[in-house]
């Protein structure tokens, strides 16, 4: 085993060897007995000693959670004239859009009178 390979093993899984994987833990139990594998051990050890006082920490108590949740932000509503604003754009919009639509049908009528009476000489 290389000191890569004992590093990410320590790393995942601290400095037990006992939850190292089964197939590597004779290697890394080797490698463990170098000067760079006790260097290493000694750092996961600290880190194993931090992270289990953490654990026995006193949970968070139910008043400070509620003092949390009352001091959040609260969700505002948009006011009143952004709303209706927005809805004076979708209203001139679709107007626009029909209105548009219709002036197009008279466009193309205009243009199909235009070409029969070219078609039947009426227009010079």
């Amino acid at each position: 085993m290389d000191a890569a390979r004992f590093e990410e093993l320590v790393a995942a899984y601290g400095a037990a060897p006992r939850r190292w994987p089964e197939a590597e833990r004779a290697a890394a139990e080797a490698f463990a007995e170098t000067d760079a594998g006790q260097r290493m051990l000694a750092e996961a050890r600290t880190l194993d000693a931090a992270l289990e006082e953490a654990r026995d920490a006193a949970p968070i108590s139910l008043d400070l959670r509620r003092k949390m949740l009352a001091s959040a932000p609260k969700p505002q509503a948009p006011p009143w004239r952004a709303v209706a604003a927005l809805a004076a754009c979708a209203v001139f919009g679709v107007a626009l859009g029909v209105g548009g639509a219709q002036r197009m049908g008279d466009i193309r009528a205009a243009d199909a009178a235009l070409a029969l009476m070219a078609d039947t000489g009426e227009i010079y």
